[in-house]
């Protein structure tokens, strides 16, 4: 469960594509949540609500194991367990399973602080998008002073994205799937420990789904 189609090209175009590699068969695929139903509008900044009327839908189908691909910048409020403190993440995480009953099927996740964080990996990605040599040695100093994407701050100016746009013509769309086609995701997975840490654990899930039946 997703909020744009950014987060759906993530994970179609390289998260499915890494879990398959490791011969996993189980059909999977992103789904942007579901805003406003009458209208048919899905994604955006979403109310936790929207999040549960689909999480609720999906879970009643049976047999499926659902995870959240969810930026903690501007996340609303409304979140069980909310907290502007990014260091504690994982206590939204954890309100939003208790809120669901422990499901083992349930995977929540929230980026810290939102997807562009990845970007940040390696500057492979930001060469191919941008000429400017410039720009390109403001994007190589944030790198260098954060080891961790993932410390990189999210307030109104200093978000991953809010970068990214002051020092480019970012295009969120068209330039997200180039970026991380260069980096690649072995990269990303080496320097976002968040990140690593929630493929890890749908690793995991896939694993205990897969095992064949114990014999009698």
């Amino acid at each position: 469960m997703v909020e744009g189609d950014t987060e759906v090209i993530l994970v179609n175009k390289f998260i499915i594509p890494y879990f398959y590699g490791k011969g996993y068969m189980n059909p999977m695929h992103a789904q942007k949540i579901i805003s406003n139903r009458k209208l048919h509008k899905k994604g955006g900044n979403v109310n936790y609500q929207y999040l549960v009327n689909d999480l609720n839908n999906i879970f009643s189908q049976g047999n499926v194991l659902v995870t959240t691909f969810l930026d903690f910048f501007r996340l609303p409020t409304s979140f069980p367990g909310y907290t502007t403190n990014s260091q504690l993440i994982s206590q939204i995480e954890a309100a939003m399973l208790v809120a669901f009953d422990g499901n083992p099927n349930f995977v929540p996740y929230i980026q810290r602080h939102e997807m562009e964080a990845l970007f940040f990996s390696d500057i492979a990605g930001f060469e191919f998008v941008v000429d400017d040599e410039e720009s390109l040695a403001q994007l190589q100093n944030i790198i260098s002073l954060h080891t961790n994407p993932e410390d990189i701050n999210g307030n109104a100016t200093t978000a991953p994205s809010k970068r990214c746009e002051g020092i480019f013509n970012y295009d969120k769309t068209a330039d997200a799937e180039s970026i991380l086609d260069m980096i690649g995701l072995d990269v990303i997975l080496s320097k976002c420990p968040r990140f690593k840490t929630w493929m890890e654990k749908i690793d995991l899930q896939l694993k205990s789904e897969n095992q064949p039946p114990a014999s009698s």
